[in-house]
């Protein structure tokens, strides 16, 4: 059996079990958030389109956690979302406790479950649902890299064999030949959030595409969120590199020689905020 779970039915959580309805063979999904009428109206307009898509695929809804038991991966989209004119750190110490909350009780059932952290800012999200659920590095990525590396290539026009790494932030950076966009990369997020508030659909895809390769063991390459132990000199900290994934998580963490000095500078920005609140 299949099952996704999705912690946050906000418009990111929603529309992700929406696209993972859509694009995948799912058993079950279940949404949890704190406001269980909206996890529950959620789980029932989606359950009405998989009757439309002639999906099978059983979905619950509501504030209690134990609809995510027998998850196979548990997305965590819960948090507040950045406004315009805020940087992804500056709604780090909102979420974090939200983050904390939401890992006492995943604790209880989240079982042997991948877990792929989404709410900003991602890098420290990621760390955090780490160190408070206590699970196996491998276990646990961060959604960034991909949709980073996606707007790079809407800048382009074109894909390329470029990925960007790093804090999925400010010091992210692009490893390859298109180095001089890394300005107008930075600025992407901020170019949809001013005009319509929020990113939904691009962070959307990007779940998605990490999504699909813990489920079906793609053991694909991707540039994710990782907690590094020895891995370009760093250790203790979340941060963008290319991965191997599949259906145990992160199964293999590549190390670009020429990408450590920079790698190294966002894990330093990192572990500076992560100090900030007392990590």
């Amino acid at each position: 059996m299949v099952k996704v779970g999705v912690v946050g039915a906000g418009r990111v959580g929603s529309a992700a079990a929406y696209t993972l309805l859509l694009l995948m063979d799912l058993d079950e999904i279940a949404l949890v958030d704190v406001q269980g009428d909206l996890a529950e109206g959620e789980a029932l307009d989606l359950t009405h389109a998989a009757y439309v898509l002639g999906k099978r695929t059983r979905i619950a809804g509501g504030a209690d956690y134990g609809l995510l038991k027998g998850s196979s991966l548990i997305i965590v989209a819960a948090g507040v979302a950045r406004k315009p004119g805020m940087s992804r750190l500056d709604l780090l110490k909102t979420n974090a406790e939200t983050i904390k909350q939401v890992a006492a009780e995943l604790r209880k059932f989240r079982e042997n479950a991948v877990i792929m952290a989404v709410s900003n800012p991602v890098d420290l999200m990621t760390y955090i649902l780490w160190m408070e659920l206590g699970i196996p590095r491998n276990r646990i990525m961060g959604v960034g890299g991909v949709l980073d590396t996606a707007r790079l290539w809407s800048i382009l026009g074109h894909k390329t064999s470029d990925i960007v790494l790093g804090e999925h932030g400010d010091s992210m950076f692009i490893h390859g030949g298109s180095k001089k966009f890394e300005g107008e990369l930075r600025g992407q997020a901020m170019e949809v959030i001013s005009r319509k508030g929020a990113t939904i659909y691009g962070p959307t895809a990007a779940i998605y595409i990490q999504a699909r390769a813990i489920l079906t063991d793609s053991r694909e390459i991707l540039p994710v969120s990782a907690i590094l132990d020895g891995e370009y000199g760093l250790r203790d900290i979340a941060v963008g590199v290319p991965a191997r994934i599949g259906r145990e998580g992160i199964l293999e963490i590549l190390e670009y020689e020429e990408v450590r000095e920079k790698l190294t500078r966002s894990a330093s920005i990192l572990r500076d905020k992560l100090r900030e609140i007392g990590y």
